[in-house]
């Protein structure tokens, strides 16, 4: 009589998270193609093609539990399918719960870290014995961005691979499920923009006249309830010096929940700590949460402190950020201003006898004009007068106009800020001691620059905060983020969007290319940073924010402006430099 041979351990083999994801991912394109097509114009300007598909909350799936005598590895692999369908439906969540403990899911917070990844995870399963109670898949991840608990968004420099385990238990029936695992939920980019609502959080600035700008990711079935809780927090520590709050300290919302009636009303329930705030302030609030909630036409919020409806009066209008006047540019030895596709003569001719001009900037409403003189002057140029000398260093940085008048430049690590009254401030920014500044770029608004510097850590792109004393004069920057991560090599960033810059950079070992990276991630394709294919060599480039507008010169002298993110047509080919406002 031969004795049985005990079984033997398996080893499953790697398997990758795609099946069950291929098809929801199918399954919700092909219901956004058909909401999209039945939009598609037939007439028309071109445009391009990145808004995103209203009330896409509203596609659903229906999530579905384990079967019996699911392996581990399959047990992680329903887990993670249905969990990254939790921010667009609560009931994938109650799903999700039945492949995990109830220890361990009472342990788990969801939302402290999101990982987005390049791909689907791979998922490997070591020996599991046939008696084993105990098992761990490992998941392996390569994660192109991060999103944390509060919805700021942050893009790898490269993809970045770790493997991330899973424990399991096998219980008395026979079942696995997850008994440890860490904490935040895992997705593809390219099902991210799906799962989380881009999401504009305003700010006034300090003079109450412009609003700032700082966009964050909530999850889709929560955005609204998301973001008023964060406005209610405050700016971010980065805008704290640039922004002011109207909201008393201490307010928050009275019942967890933003609600959108049927007419459109916006329902925010605040704490009492909100009468604290005058008539004014109330206004504010309310304008700052309608600018952020509304997301277009016929949306309207109404505060309460908490069942008790507040009168809010009108306030004056405050602008989002936007720039302010026609491109300018040199073509054949003269300044022209850049209408459409067109090259027009200026209204005044300026002269630049005397001059050799690198680089150009024009304050709003085109006024002032200045340009660099080689490298070592920074100028602004009138009529038929000599021109006045801003700044005097060597190499220069191209110069910025802010709304204020104010013309910025850079000197090695140092910045320089020429005001209207013709005095010179230096500003010494730790973060910038031991790099060199390459590009600097103020937003519309004065309350944001975005700079361009190389150093140890190589080339990067980073948006930092500016603080002004009480005559809006620069007095220093805040703590930057970290901008474009993925796109090597930047030489230059620019103002396309509110929260958008346009770049000059490479991708991977490409040759230099026209980008756009969001502050905070850009709509679309999961956040990341994209190229705008078209412009070969492109040797600078330039924007209009409010407009869409994008203006870009190549090394041979062509200027082309963008009409898509993938087409550019031809304005002119004898063209030295283009600059809109800013």
């Amino acid at each position: 009589m031969t004795t049985p041979r005990p079984p033997e351990p398996r080893r499953r083999p790697r398997r990758r998270l795609a099946t069950l994801l291929a098809a929801v991912v199918a399954a919700l394109t092909v219901l956004a193609v058909t909401v999209a097509c039945a939009r598609i114009p037939t007439n028309g300007p071109v445009r391009d093609g990145d808004t995103e598909l209203e009330n896409i909350g509203e596609i659903g799936y229906i999530a579905s539990g384990p079967t019996a005598g699911a392996s581990p590895d399959q047990v992680v692999q329903g887990f993670l399918s249905v969990a990254q369908l939790g921010p667009t439906s609560t009931s994938s969540f109650a799903v999700a719960q039945e492949y995990v403990t109830e220890e361990a899911w009472e342990g788990w917070d969801r939302y402290a870290r999101v990982l987005v990844l390049q791909e689907d995870p791979e998922l490997d399963l070591g020996e599991v014995p046939a008696d084993a109670t105990e098992a761990t898949v490992e998941a392996t991840v390569r994660v192109v961005a991060t999103l944390d608990e509060r919805g700021m968004y942050t893009e790898e420099a490269r993809t970045n691979e770790f493997t991330v385990p899973f424990g399991l238990t096998r219980s008395a029936g026979g079942e696995w499920r997850i008994s440890q695992l860490e904490d935040g939920l895992m997705l593809p980019a390219a099902f991210f923009a799906q799962a989380f609502h881009p999401t504009t959080l305003y700010f006034p600035t300090p003079d109450l006249t412009w609003w700032v700008p700082d966009m964050r990711w909530f999850p889709r079935q929560t955005w609204r309830t998301d973001a008023t809780s964060e406005i209610l927090a405050g700016p971010p520590e980065w805008l704290q010096d640039s922004t002011t709050t109207v909201i008393p300290e201490g307010t928050s919302l009275a019942i967890d929940a933003v609600t959108v009636t049927d007419d459109g009303t916006i329902d925010v329930s605040l704490t009492s700590t909100i009468s604290q705030a005058s008539a004014e302030q109330r206004a504010l609030a309310a304008a700052q949460l309608q600018a952020s909630l509304a997301e277009g036409e016929g949306r309207t919020v109404v505060l309460s402190d908490q069942n008790t409806p507040l009168t809010t009066a009108g306030v004056d209008s405050i602008s989002a950020p936007r720039t302010r006047g026609e491109a300018v540019a040199l073509a054949g030895g003269e300044l022209v201003r850049v209408v459409g596709r067109e090259l027009r003569e200026p209204d005044e001719p300026v002269s630049l006898a005397g001059l050799d001009p690198t680089a150009l900037a024009a304050g709003p409403g085109d006024e002032p004009v200045v340009v660099r003189d080689g490298a070592e002057r920074i100028v602004r140029v009138t009529g038929d007068g000599a021109p006045d000398v801003l700044l005097s260093g060597a190499k220069l940085v191209p110069p910025s106009v802010d709304r204020f008048g104010a013309v910025w430049s850079a000197q090695g690590g140092e910045l320089l800020v020429a005001m209207p009254s013709g005095a010179v401030r230096t500003l010494n920014v730790d973060w910038l001691s031991s790099r060199n500044i390459l590009s600097v770029r103020v937003s519309p608004e004065g309350a944001r620059v975005a700079i361009v510097s190389s150093g140890p850590s190589g080339r990067l792109v980073h948006v930092a905060g500016v603080a002004r004393d009480a005559e809006n004069v620069p007095t220093g920057l805040s703590a930057p983020v970290q901008v474009g991560a993925s796109v090597r090599q930047a030489t230059q960033a620019v103002w396309q969007d509110e929260a958008v810059l346009a770049l000059i950079g490479q991708e991977a070992d490409s040759d230099d290319a026209v980008f756009l990276a969001g502050v905070g991630g850009l709509p679309g394709q999961g956040g990341l940073s994209r190229a705008q294919p078209g412009v070969p060599e492109p040797r600078s480039v330039t924007a209009s924010v409010g407009t869409g507008s994008m203006l870009a010169v190549d090394s041979g002298g062509t200027l082309y402006s963008r009409q898509s993110s993938a087409l550019w047509s031809i304005v002119s080919d004898d063209v030295d430099l283009v600059a809109y406002p800013g």
